[in-house]
């Protein structure tokens, strides 16, 4: 079995985990009509003003009660009703990402030629898949258990109101007091539980936990996933307090030893134990407290919110402690009361290498939908910029790369793997929390020679599936330092690009900015959000940069520009469609097609360059490559559903004029211009061609030029453009747009290139 079909055959048996058939919703367990008519029929029978005295007291208190209990299992019904709705849509939306994944790798694999390497080729992006597979997985069953642990709680309160009692005629008590006396009982009951949680915390340490324990583990630490990632999240102070003592029950212990007594437990036993000090951490957490003013140590305390300061003082040491042991050496004891000096290590420059991947281990068991703002990742990926940066700098200890490799690299790929989960840490550390971006940690990530390849960094950027404005906005930030930079990620060490130098990063970059193509061009048609224009105006510097680095690896640069072959078609499939159908262009669109375009000729002619072609060589390695992509673009599912239909005329059209469009002429020798330029005529023909096709506007302008419903290919341009014009009420500017765009596209100012490689000798 090929590692394809491996993870097809994975694939299957994870959605057969999600059942078949439409999810019953939640609407006919909602009785909370009828419930509340009785409730207000209820309190209607209240004594009022005609009937006094202490029966009439008795009596209203008890019918009071009675009707609050009808209201409270009315209010219990909706909620019951909401919570299997929501676990309805957990599962519709888990079947949805399982299909994306499955659709993604498909895609990709579907670039890769065939060939002895192809099962090499394909293992990437598998791996890539695999772990969205397992993303997806752990998401919704973390949604689901939280589903589980809120009906739990609504089928106890259910219990309660059935042995509710409706008052015994007594004459109604004084309430004098009783404020206070409630508050000093939330008091006690968070000391209760506080200390509760420090218990269970030390029943961890010998690998076994009863039921109650486990119980208390699993429902303290169950929050819904969803309101955690909008940073919404607030639980009940005795939840807050439970799981600060638990956290502190290990302050004793280090990394190394929490990380052996979780090795220990059973897997959602250890998951638990993790998902709470991710929780407890994070500053998304929050709780009511009954009084500001106090401190920890106060009766009655609890954290308002998480935080790094909940976390277990092992935990807090590390990462508050300096990067770097004494590079003078130290001093120890002697019995006879004397000191000696002892030199220091120049092999082990770093304090807390080994604790670092203690903690990364340690927060690596729990459940990546419950790690968001999290002070473990936050913390990971802190120390990871500073290991970094200090490394890369020329400060003591100035060790070449087969040193980092050996001693440096598994810690810092450790850490950022595992605070990869985090997509809030991950997005404050890189795009920044203000969106002010962290130029100088992306730096040391891109300029870094990984002994992965760059594997686990490619873990940073977000999810394909994941169209959030968070998601966006730290794709950006990477996109917008490799393009700004493009000259140094072609000139890394030596002349190696940084596709030599780290190939997974490449493709993990290419792969990552798929959904965000049509952005980059300036038209959004997918629905992702918070990526940002990379060039202002017409032209596609940046843009064209960006793709000369994911092209610096020949299998990302394929597999990235087919993706981009096929939204281009999508764009001039999307233009030609609404034309036909309201006869308004949208220069808009063609904007963004001579963008695009310009952006893969130009990314690759840099790569072709960069590989040591001279111009006119790279402009015809540029112009093979085209075809290639577009080929390979027919086997791309297309990101805009709206526009298949067009796409598929288009391709059906005889002489595929969509792919003369995108392909052009074969540059000749001695041309100025690095490609071929444009004509503005290439463009009017083709979407001529699907009108033609389509039988859009008054046909006779061009009727003898039509042979068995198609365009002929030596058509005038003059009957084109007035046939157009027709159409699209004699607005010529969209073409024009369209040519100026593509122009500026493949702009190249003097010597800009000259800095891509180092001078000969």
């Amino acid at each position: 079995m090929g590692v394809l079909e491996g993870f097809l055959s994975t694939w299957s048996k994870a959605r057969e985990t999600f059942g078949e058939g439409v999810p019953q919703t939640g609407e006919r367990f909602d009785q909370s009509g009828p419930l509340l008519q009785m409730q207000s029929t209820v309190e209607s029978a209240a004594p009022g003003s005609r009937w006094s005295g202490s029966a009439a007291n008795a009596y209203g208190t008890a019918n009071t009660e009675h009707g609050k209990v009808f209201g409270q299992l009315a209010g219990l019904d909706q909620r019951l009703a909401a919570q299997v709705t929501q676990s309805a849509t957990i599962v519709s939306t888990g079947r949805q990402n399982l299909d994306a994944v499955r659709q993604w790798v498909i895609d990709a694999a579907a670039s890769v030629p065939p060939g002895k390497n192809r099962e090499t080729q394909l293992m990437p992006i598998v791996q890539r898949g695999l772990g969205q597979l397992q993303e997806v997985i752990t998401t919704s069953n973390g949604q689901l258990n939280t589903v589980a642990g809120e009906v739990k709680k609504i089928g106890g309160e259910y219990q309660a109101l059935g042995i509710q009692k409706f008052g015994d005629l007594k004459e109604a008590p004084d309430l004098q007091g009783v404020q206070g006396d409630e508050e000093e009982k939330r008091k006690r009951e968070i000391d209760d539980a506080s200390e509760q949680g420090k218990k269970d915390g030390e029943s961890l340490s010998d690998g076994k936990l009863s039921p109650e324990e486990q119980q208390r583990l699993q429902q303290n630490t169950t929050v819904d996933p969803k309101a955690l990632d909008g940073g919404n999240v607030t639980i009940p102070p005795e939840r807050m307090a439970y799981l600060n003592g638990l956290s502190h029950s290990m302050d004793g212990k280090s990394p190394e030893e929490i990380k052996a007594m979780l090795a220990d437990l059973q897997p959602d036993e250890r998951k638990a134990v993790s998902n709470a000090l991710h929780l407890v951490g994070s500053d998304r957490v929050r709780t009511d407290v009954l009084d500001p003013s106090l401190k920890p140590g106060d009766h009655g305390y609890v954290p308002p919110a998480g935080g790094k300061e909940n976390l277990p003082k092992s935990i807090q040491d590390v990462f508050d402690a300096p990067l770097l042991n004494d590079p003078s050496g130290y001093w120890i004891d002697n019995p006879d009361g004397s000191r000696t000096h002892m030199p220091p290590d120049y092999n082990k420059p770093y304090k807390f290498l080994d604790e670092y991947r203690d903690i990364a281990a340690i927060s690596s068991y729990g459940d990546p939908a419950l790690q968001r703002s999290s002070a473990l990742n936050e913390g990971m990926l802190a120390e990871s910029r500073e290991l970094l940066e200090h490394f890369e700098s020329n400060r003591w200890p100035d060790y070449p790369d087969s040193w980092g490799h050996q001693n440096l690299d598994p810690t810092l790929q450790e850490l950022i793997s595992s605070a990869s989960h985090d997509p809030v840490a991950v997005h404050d550390m890189v795009a920044g929390p203000d969106t002010v971006a962290n130029d100088n940690f992306m730096h040391d990530l891109y300029r870094h020679d990984w002994a992965d390849n760059g594997t686990a960094v490619g873990e940073m950027f977000p999810a394909t599936f994941d169209h959030s404005e968070r998601a966006g906005q730290t794709m950006h930030a990477f996109d917008a330092y490799a393009a700004g930079h493009y000259q140094e990620m072609l000139n890394m060490s030596g002349a190696d690009s940084l596709g030599q130098v780290n190939p997974e990063l490449v493709r993990a970059l290419g792969a990552a900015n798929v959904p965000y193509i049509d952005d980059m061009a300036g038209s959004n048609i997918n629905g992702t959000r918070g990526f940002e224009d990379l060039d202002n105006g017409v032209n596609a510097n940046n843009m064209r940069n960006l793709f000369a680095v994911i092209d610096s690896d020949d299998l990302a640069g394929k597999s990235f520009n087919s993706h981009a072959a096929s939204t281009w078609k999508d764009l001039v499939a999307d233009y030609s469609q609404d034309l036909a159908k309201t006869g308004v262009p949208d220069g808009d669109l063609l904007k963004s097609v001579g963008k695009l375009q310009g952006a893969m000729d130009m990314g690759e002619y840099i790569h072709q360059l960069d590989s040591g072609n001279d111009q006119h060589a790279a402009a015809v390695a540029a112009w093979e490559k085209k075809g290639e992509w577009y080929d390979a673009a027919k086997a791309v599912v297309g990101e805009v559903p709206r526009v298949k239909d067009a796409v598929d005329i288009y391709d059906k059209i005889p002489g595929d004029p969509l792919r003369d469009l995108f392909v052009g002429d074969q540059p000749k020798p001695g041309t100025l211009a690095p490609m071929q330029l444009r004509d503005m005529d290439d463009l009017t023909k083709t979407v001529a061609s699907y009108l033609v096709h389509e039988k859009v506007g008054d046909l006779s302008l061009i009727d003898s030029y039509i042979e068995n419903g198609v365009l002929k290919s030596d058509t005038p341009t003059k009957y084109i453009d007035g046939y157009l014009s027709s159409i699209g009420q004699h607005n010529e500017f969209p073409w024009i747009k369209w040519n100026e765009a593509y122009q500026a596209s493949i702009y190249v100012s003097e010597g800009e290139y000259d800095k891509i490689k180092p001078p000969e000798g």
